[in-house]
């Protein structure tokens, strides 16, 4: 029997990469990193489908530059700190992955006590837009760097430093309505509050002031 015709808005590959960009994420999540590896080259080479159209194909180059981000991410997460250097060269070369990149540099950095003041320094000039443009394609991310930024701080015992990340992070938790996500920031401030700056808690005094309003 002649298969039925289904209509999708988008290329078969694409539901059949973004299954696989899914599972990846939520092995991830879970520390299974030898089934994330799996998934990531599932979708790392749609290539090979059949009847791949102009549009399928721009599918596959989209998702094989996903995968390229993923396995980084990965990799660097689970403690590859010698990829560092070529993921930050990558990060140079694709500007739109930056707020990605450093999220996941920041966190492993915590995570794995590695000091990447030299990587930072690096990337200065994206991470000095940071909490200045604040839209529905970057909010989170924004937060989550700011954040680990913030730890990343306290860890290599710049207080002061540790505060003003914190204070952008609680500012876009405030205004982008993420409870969750400020109580989080709160409790990481008052733990600083003694080493703040006076000119500081002043700041998160008008944060909290504000809210109460």
């Amino acid at each position: 029997m002649p298969a039925p015709h289904i209509h999708i808005e988008r290329p078969l590959v694409y539901y059949y990469g973004f299954s696989h960009l899914m599972r990846g994420m939520a092995h991830q999540k879970m520390g299974q990193v030898d089934q994330a590896r799996a998934c990531i080259d599932q979708y790392a080479d749609l290539g090979r489908m059949e009847d791949l159209d102009e549009v399928g194909m721009q599918v596959v180059q989209e998702f094989r530059h996903k995968a390229q981000v993923n396995r980084y991410a990965l990799e660097i997460e689970a403690g590859q700190v010698e990829l560092m250097e070529e993921f930050v060269n990558f990060l140079l070369e694709h500007p739109e992955e930056w707020l990605v990149g450093l999220k996941v540099i920041t966190e492993a950095a915590v995570r794995h006590r590695w000091q990447i003041d030299r990587v930072l320094h690096v990337l200065e000039d994206q991470i000095q837009g940071v909490g200045r443009e604040m839209d529905s394609s970057n909010n989170d991310g924004v937060y989550h760097y700011c954040y680990q930024r913030a730890l990343y701080e306290q860890w290599r015992g710049r207080p002061q430093e540790a505060v003003e990340f914190i204070l952008q992070a609680i500012g876009l938790a405030d205004k982008l309505g993420m409870d969750r996500f400020f109580i989080r920031c709160t409790a990481l401030l008052e733990s600083l509050r003694e080493e703040a700056t006076a000119e500081q808690i002043g700041r998160y005094r008008a944060i909290l002031e504000g809210c109460e309003k």
